[in-house]
């Protein structure tokens, strides 16, 4: 009898072996939970970094056309001025196609504005239309090329168009990127009368 005591203890586990093995249990699957947890933050973040850069592929793609297809009758006024120590830059384009629909002759406009709590939000519009192109900036400044002086300028409002107009861009959690555009040179035609 002593011996079949001795068998049936030898093959049941202590409440001490059951506690141990549950808690070696709850760590492993706490780890591969934190694994997982993290791997999906990953995956987000890298997500969230491929949207914002392709919304910025995307606006200097749309500032390339619009800067490039400029009619000779087109006018740039570009004016840059400081609010609760942000600047804040305004470019007007008179005379343009219009971004949405290809119409003639209307006037565009690209410009900051400051948020509540910090930050820039960049606007188009034209005509009577206003679209919020970017909402987590950190910088955005236009700037052209002085021709007499080779310098960049925060304005603009000769005549003749700058030759480069250059846009500082940040978003919040991104890297500062710097865009040059080329402005095509265009001469008026001049119609003439028989």
């Amino acid at each position: 009898m002593k011996k079949l005591r001795q068998s049936s203890k030898a093959k049941a586990f202590t409440l001490l072996e059951v506690i141990i093995v549950l808690a070696i249990t709850a760590l492993v699957l706490g780890a591969v939970y934190s694994l997982a947890q993290g791997t999906l933050l990953l995956a987000d973040d890298v997500r969230r970094a491929e949207r914002r850069d392709a919304r910025m592929q995307a606006f200097t793609t749309f500032c390339e056309h619009l800067l490039a297809e400029l009619p000779a009758t087109a006018l740039l006024k570009l004016t840059t001025t400081q609010e609760h120590g942000q600047y804040m830059t305004r470019l007007e384009l008179e005379h343009v196609r219009s971004p949405f629909d290809e119409t003639p002759d209307c006037n565009v406009a690209l410009f900051t504005q400051g948020q509540p709590g910090g930050g820039l939000r960049l606007m188009l519009t034209c005509q009577d239309t206003s679209v919020v192109l970017f909402e987590d900036l950190t910088e955005c400044e236009w700037r052209v090329l002085q021709a007499a002086t080779q310098q960049w300028v925060p304005f603009w409002s000769e005549g003749a168009k700058p030759k480069l107009i250059k846009l500082a861009m940040a978003q919040a959690g991104g890297e500062a990127t710097e865009q040059v555009f080329w402005i095509v040179p265009t001469e008026a035609v001049s119609q003439t009368t028989r």
